[in-house]
């Protein structure tokens, strides 16, 4: 059977532009070319991207010569976001491409093109106008990258159909759960990590179903977004509501969580329905659970036994509908032998999930890395690269704040750049040592430059031996077991 791709040519075709310098990120219809086999690729073009269809026709028939491609024109859509004159247009040609190839199987890309575009391929595959796979590519680093496709599934219970009258919508129970990558993509959650992407998927797993989850990780390790992810993958109707536990001060945490009734105490001037409240039918997102007092801690344990919470100053409690997502960077086991946790709450979560610190991640480094530069350079209309000698720096830091440190580094390297690239000085890693502390070595993955990292561990320890040596580079260089000239050509090779 004659398998078919459908998709709009965009202003990333065939190539665009990198966040690494001296490389280029392969396009969303080249992309999905590596991804999925087909013998034939329909482009769809407007005028202002007419000369990048031509280069993506082109280069489609140099890399992959048995394929057919043939162009289709929207010769004068001078508005690329006029859904009604998109959907004219795209009606006529599938008629036409349909009566062509009756018999072959067709899938339309959803990557590539305007938002505008990719509405009315959903609009056309819900009234049922196109019976066409829908394939989303997902946006990737040049760094490790790793293709991934989803499929959009327009016969999902979810999915609003345009349909009939009389229609009736499949059950509410039917077993539907959104796909987890692309629930990962709308939450900007990046990396490939297979321990991370395994606690992302127990994570998932765990959203069918009613329970109760403690995340464990460093801090900055993306245990909010886990909880988000959760969330999101669960079918709950109710809102997602995140509190910081250790910032609500110990005599307001009570009324805070569960309520309190007007009166109760000074200041009480009104009722107040509190945060398990809030997120009834929903999911509840407890960060630093290890900093919760002792007496807050019976009364979640209490709740997370019966559903049942009593506001402050209230004779009868009220049942909640609740998913409680706690989170902590604290070693609960300690915490509990010390007397600071009450090892009963432990036990009273369904699973607990850890998520790995980014040393133990070498590999997602530079994704990550260059995806905060990406949204950095987005948000303030830059074109900032990062160079092979940043990526390297990047890899044999330690990371003790994890994402949340990376992101923040990347974003004032970019505010601080002098040049085109983020080069090393300006990320200004503070701690040189290896990654982890412990003598790790970075994971060899793609864009992994080894000559940039051993120049880099050989700058932190020259840097190092000088420090020690209060700037005496004669005995820097014993420390080293080098000549003192060596440490002199290394100084001033670096000027």
């Amino acid at each position: 059977m004659n398998k078919t791709l459908l998709s709009f040519v965009g202003f990333h075709d065939p190539y665009g532009d990198s966040a690494i310098e001296d490389a280029r990120e392969v396009g969303p219809v080249l992309h999905m070319l590596r991804c999925r086999a087909f013998d034939r690729v329909v482009l769809f073009e407007t005028p202002k991207v007419a000369q990048r269809a031509r280069d993506t026709e082109a280069e489609i028939k140099r890399l992959w010569p048995k394929i057919a491609v043939e162009t289709r024109s929207l010769d004068r859509l001078d508005d690329p976001t006029d859904h009604i004159a998109i959907l004219r247009y795209l009606r006529g040609f599938i008629r036409e491409i349909l009566d062509e190839r009756p018999d072959a199987e067709y899938s339309v890309s959803i990557s590539s093109g305007t938002p505008s575009m990719h509405a009315c391929w959903l609009l056309l595959a819900a009234e049922g106008a196109l019976p066409a796979r829908l394939l989303y590519g997902h946006p990737f680093s040049v760094v490790g990258v790793e293709d991934k496709v989803s499929e959009v599934d327009p016969t999902a219970p979810e999915f609003p159909h345009v349909a009939p009258s009389g229609y009736v919508s499949p059950a509410e129970d039917s077993g539907y759960a959104p796909d987890l990558d692309a629930v990962r993509e709308e939450l900007k959650i990046v990396g490939d990590n297979p321990d991370f992407v395994t606690a992302l998927e127990r994570v998932g797993r765990l959203a069918q179903f009613k329970v109760n989850v403690l995340l464990l990780g460093e801090t900055g390790t993306g245990k909010e977004e886990a909880a988000r992810l959760f969330h999101r993958m669960s079918r709950r109707k109710g809102r997602f509501v995140a509190v910081d536990s250790g910032a609500i001060p110990e005599k307001l945490a009570e009324s805070a969580l569960f309520g309190h009734r007007k009166g109760a105490f000074t200041g009480a001037d009104r009722d107040c329905e509190g945060e398990f409240v809030r997120a009834d039918g929903g999911t509840l997102f407890l960060d630093e659970i290890g900093n919760m007092a002792p007496e807050i801690q019976a009364k979640l344990l209490r709740v997370l036994q019966d559903g049942v919470v009593r506001p402050v100053g209230a004779r009868e409690g009220r049942t909640v509908d609740v998913c409680v997502i706690a989170a902590t960077n604290a070693d609960m086991d300690e915490a509990a032998r010390q007397g600071l946790f009450r090892p009963d709450l432990v036990q009273r979560f369904d699973d607990i999930v850890t998520l790995p610190p980014l040393r133990r991640r070498p590999s997602d480094i530079g994704k990550l890395a260059a995806h905060g530069l990406r949204q950095w350079n987005i948000r303030n209309g830059r074109k900032l690269g990062l160079s092979r000698e940043a990526l390297a720096a990047m890899l044999a830091y330690g990371w003790p704040g994890n994402v949340r440190e990376l992101v923040k580094t990347v974003e004032k390297a970019a505010m601080l750049c002098r040049s085109r690239s983020i080069g090393p000085d300006d990320l200004r890693l503070r701690v040189l040592e290896p990654a982890g502390g412990t003598g790790e070595i970075p994971e060899p993955c793609e864009g992994f430059d080894l000559n940039a990292y051993l120049d880099r561990q050989r700058d932190l320890l020259y840097k190092r031996a000088l420090d020690m040596a209060d700037g005496n580079k004669a005995k820097a260089a014993r420390l080293l077991g080098i000549s003192p000239q060596a440490v002199q050509n290394r100084f001033r090779s670096s000027k």
